[in-house]
């Protein structure tokens, strides 16, 4: 349970718990300093019963690593990383508003969906955040950060319409020689793309699967490949068996739906090549001046209901789904 009192750990005072999954905990966290000055945070711990594993604690160090990298508009900011007492940390920029996941179900209670205006702007911030990830680091190298979770629980909004992208705990390191490889597939499986589940290759594209999946719920309510079961679900996906988005939100511009669909082709190689020519087509379907203003009136209807402060990473500490690469699945020509 959440501390009634907060509760000191070296600089920070940790004065609620925002969330428990299965490797950490996330605090919302306040540093003070000289001459009154206090910064909001969320700081992000391993649990105790993980602190002498070393598998979790290389995990947490390379999300770290990786998300110092990242400084972007619309990426979630990491502020700190260190040891107190044997425990490892995280600080993260504190968001104030919910994720997406959360406006989504708001909506969907209430018979409505994003509709293509916000859809747009939450497709070009995310498509903006991706190709620096993609792309680029603070110093202008290649980083070459994918993903590999892009879901509306790691898309955090302010309720001053900001849209972030957090959460790179499993992200894949593509230009660094001696990344974390591993067998097991970390993430969601409704946006997981066909090579992901197969275990195979993995780069920008399959972000880009991942988000075009997002954005097709963002317009229709509903995800694309949703099956009866995981298995279902990921051989929908490989088939690139859904309903096209003009038939199920028609009222949605040509330009958007035709941008989005092109992101969900089960094949990579048919897919936009990166994140910048998924932007390049969103030219034609802008969102609108007001629409970082009216995201934020969203965000905050949604949080009286919930109220929440939500951070970057915040996400991960709520275990992913595991799966190994399944054989079962072979392509199809």
């Amino acid at each position: 349970m959440a501390p009634t009192t907060p509760e000191r750990f070296g600089e920070y005072e940790l004065v609620r718990r925002l969330g428990v999954g299965g490797m950490a905990e996330a605090f919302l966290a306040i540093r003070r300093g000289p001459a009154g000055f206090e910064q909001r945070v969320c700081l992000k711990r391993i649990l105790a019963t993980f602190q002498d594993e070393p598998e979790f604690i290389q995990m947490f160090l390379r999300e770290a690593r990786l998300s110092a990298l990242l400084h972007h508009n619309h990426i979630a900011r990491v502020l700190d990383f260190g040891v107190i007492d044997g425990a490892h940390y995280l600080t993260l920029e504190l968001i104030d508003g919910t994720d997406l996941r959360h406006v989504l179900a708001h909506l969907r209670e209430h018979g409505e969906t994003l509709g293509p205006e916000l859809t747009a702007y939450v497709a070009t911030a995310l498509g903006f955040a991706l190709d620096f990830a993609h792309t680029a680091d603070e110093d202008g190298n290649a980083a070459g950060i994918v993903h590999r979770d892009v879901s509306p629980s790691n898309v955090l909004l302010s309720k001053a319409g900001e849209i972030k992208l957090t959460d790179f705990g499993i992200a894949k390191h593509t230009n660094r020689p001696g990344s974390i490889q591993s067998t097991a597939l970390k993430g969601k499986v409704p946006y997981m793309a066909p090579e992901y589940a197969l275990g195979r290759h993995c780069d920008a594209r399959t972000d880009l699967f991942s988000l075009g999946v997002l954005l097709y719920e963002c317009l229709a309510g509903c995800r694309p490949f949703d099956g009866g079961n995981d298995i279902e679900t990921l051989d929908r996906a490989r088939r690139g068996e859904h309903e096209p988005l003009e038939s199920v939100a028609p009222q949605a511009p040509s330009a958007l739906a035709s941008a989005i669909e092109s992101l969900l082709k089960p094949d990579a190689a048919d897919r936009p090549p990166n994140a910048g020519a998924f932007l390049d087509q969103l030219e034609q379907a802008p969102p609108p001046p007001l629409a970082r203003r009216r995201l934020g009136e969203l965000v905050r209807l949604t949080a009286q209901r919930s109220p929440m402060a939500v951070a970057p990473g915040l996400a991960s500490t709520r275990p992913a789904a595991t799966l190994r690469p399944r054989k079962r699945l072979p392509s199809r020509k």
